[in-house]
């Protein structure tokens, strides 16, 4: 069985081309990072290292690399896999959309079926996949694709960071936990592979928004918390009291809307939200609060990890102080090197507090001026965020 997959990052190689590999699969990475594309193809394969107790290495194999600026090889693969995935980062599906458009139309002529699973952190990545190939065809085109292409949506949730040997040889680093939930009834009934290490489900929004709300948000805040105050990586964010009593919170207020709307047991919430703030505490990792709070705009949109759940438990007329906390914080965020966070602060300094969330966040007038309120009181006294 062949798959390919686009992005050969730390989720890439550290995760999706692990459970691939575990299930029998020769994968293909596309990616642009001529480092380790050489890396993969010189060694015949690449190392993973488990964030556990004995840092327990695996050699993944059976794969090889390609650039994805060579079109014509990217096609041939992608016209003899059985499998196609990606963890590109969701902004970037639009640009192997399309390549994908024109292997997609060989395999219809050949009426070769094939599922698509999108792997980023955005709700129903693969329909927005879907969604950017179907823009660059004719009405034609797309009916010939629709009848043979399976986009099928996930959700992912394993950490994965990166380390180099003496040698120069990266290694990605993951923690050994991870989840891969997939949408089982969209996938081709006729496929012939069977994936296993994964979860196969009938309904996949309680999954996408538990990761979304919990898992995301949960992240996320401790990144913009830990900004906030100075301090450099997660792990030491979770260290500090206030911190984690906030966040906790946050995690406890936005289970009500599980609680509210799935059919959920309070129990198994609480359990999962502990062991999530656990695993991003791990010792053995050490996460830069820039790496995780990176793309403040994209995070405080209407639809993202911070405002969704925020919004929901307000529609619900439920508790939510605690997510306008962090949203506030998230505002405050500053990072040179991180062209959404100049780009957030430009705009704070040309338009105000308020123009700006009304512009990201798109929340309703009265959340408005509550978080903007936040913001001044954070701006003048970064410790009010605990009163």
């Amino acid at each position: 069985m062949k798959a390919v997959h686009f992005g050969a990052g730390n989720i890439g190689r550290g995760f999706i081309g692990n459970i691939l590999h575990d299930n029998g699969f020769d994968t293909t990475f596309v990616d642009t990072n001529e480092q380790i594309i050489e890396q993969i193809n010189k060694d015949k394969g690449y190392p993973v290292k488990l964030l556990d107790e004995s840092q327990t290495k695996l050699w993944i194999d059976n794969v090889n690399a390609i650039n994805s600026y060579n079109s014509k090889q990217v096609e041939k693969v992608l016209v003899e896999c059985n499998l196609i995935t990606t963890s590109v980062g969701a902004f970037n599906l639009k640009n192997i959309a399309s390549i994908l458009k024109e292997a997609l139309l060989i395999r219809s002529s050949r009426k070769e079926p094939v599922d698509i699973l999108a792997n980023e952190n955005i709700v129903n990545a693969s329909e927005l996949l879907k969604d950017e190939i179907k823009k660059i065809c004719t009405n034609k085109e797309w009916e010939s694709i629709n009848k043979i292409a399976y986009f099928v949506n996930t959700a992912i949730d394993r950490q994965a960071l990166s380390s180099s040997e003496e040698s120069g040889r990266q290694v990605a680093l993951v923690e050994p936990y991870y989840e891969w939930v997939i949408d089982k009834n969209a996938l081709n009934p006729n496929s012939k592979y069977q994936l296993k290490n994964v979860k196969l489900v009938n309904e996949m929004k309680p999954f996408i928004e538990r990761k979304l709300f919990i898992v995301n948000a949960e992240h996320a805040a401790f990144a913009y918390l830990g900004a906030l105050l100075g301090l450099e990586t997660i792990q030491e964010t979770i260290q500090q009291s206030n911190c984690r009593i906030l966040v906790e919170r946050f995690m406890k207020q936005n289970k009500h809307y599980f609680l509210a709307k799935y059919d959920m047991k309070e129990t198994e919430l609480d359990q999962f939200i502990t062991n999530t703030i656990n695993r991003h505490g791990n010792p053995a990792v050490s996460d830069d609060v820039h790496r995780v709070g990176r793309s403040p705009i994209r995070k405080l949109d209407r639809y993202d990890r911070l405002v969704a759940p925020v919004m929901e438990l307000e529609d619900l007329g439920l508790e939510n102080d605690a997510g306008k906390r962090v949203i506030a914080a998230a505002y405050l965020y500053t990072n040179e090197d991180d062209p959404e966070a100049r780009e957030l602060q430009q705009t704070i300094k040309n338009n105000g507090i308020a123009e700006t969330i009304r512009r990201v966040s798109k929340v309703p007038e009265s959340l408005v001026q509550e978080i903007a309120a936040l913001y001044h009181d954070l701006k003048n006294n970064s410790k009010s965020i605990f009163l």
